[in-house]
């Protein structure tokens, strides 16, 4: 089977088999686009038309693939956890801002410099805490999840990037397990009203664990816990960064 050949699977979106493709080979998208008449060895078109099936049975792509991208690295993925998605790209962007936003002189003063405190509530994959930690190395980052599963691959996740210093790892329900003064809240917590899951894509749907989107009735059950347990831990002058339907709002305190 040559590229060009692969590439005509109708019932799949192109940019999605030029990323297996990419993955497959080991090449990037633009030498998939830029050779079609490359050939296929035998693995790799058993591996292409296993990717076929698991597609038509609207698998996701990043569980076909084992990892999602994610600010620029790689984020393990499976079954266990909700896929990271673009719009909470933009939610990871704009902590990393606010704490850069502060002049260097005066950071030290602000937060004294090495003992930045962040919590991510509801880390899943844990890909906000590897990417917070990441960007901001004087930060420690708490990753707090309830769901044991998830906790597994976080801590792939956190030991593939080399972060088992850095972030501390928490099994718990919202902020409980935290008893010390904290500077940022990060949450991407479950926000899809329950009404809403007939209507939802079936990749969404039918292969993502429920308990990472289901919000409750109103899909703010859990902000509405979170916002109650923040000012026992939170410092006067902290802040909660958090997404509801694909948008980052900020309370100051």
């Amino acid at each position: 089977m040559l590229i060009e050949k692969a590439l005509e699977q109708s019932q799949i979106d192109r940019v999605e088999i030029e990323i297996f493709l990419s993955h497959l080979l080991r090449r990037d998208r633009s030498f998939v686009q830029g050779f079609p008449e490359f050939k296929l060895n035998s693995r790799q078109i058993d591996k292409f038309k296993e990717f076929v099936k698991r597609r038509a049975k609207k698998e996701p792509l990043a569980y076909i693939l084992g990892y999602r991208e994610f600010c620029g690295i790689n984020i393990k993925v499976d079954p266990r956890v909700m896929i990271p998605r673009p719009e909470t790209e933009e939610l990871v962007n704009e902590v990393i801002k606010q704490v850069y936003a502060i002049p260097n002189r005066n950071r030290k003063n602000h937060w004294k410099y090495d003992q930045l405190k962040i919590v991510d509530v509801g880390t899943g994959s844990g890909n906000i805490a590897v990417c917070l930690a990441k960007a901001i190395p004087f930060a420690k980052v708490y990753a707090i999840e309830k769901d044991e599963k998830a906790i597994k691959v976080a801590e792939k996740n956190i030991a593939s990037h080399n972060l088992t210093e850095k972030i501390q790892l928490i099994q718990g329900d919202l902020l409980q397990p935290i008893n010390e003064p904290i500077d940022i809240i990060v949450a991407n917590l479950p926000y899809i009203p329950r009404s809403r899951f007939p209507s939802l894509e079936p990749e969404v749907r039918d292969w993502e664990p429920r308990i990472a989107l289901d919000g409750g009735e109103d899909g703010l059950v859990f902000y509405r816990q979170l916002f109650k347990q923040a000012p026992e831990i939170i410092k006067p002058s902290g802040s909660i960064y958090y997404e509801v339907d694909g948008k980052t709002f900020i309370k100051n305190y």
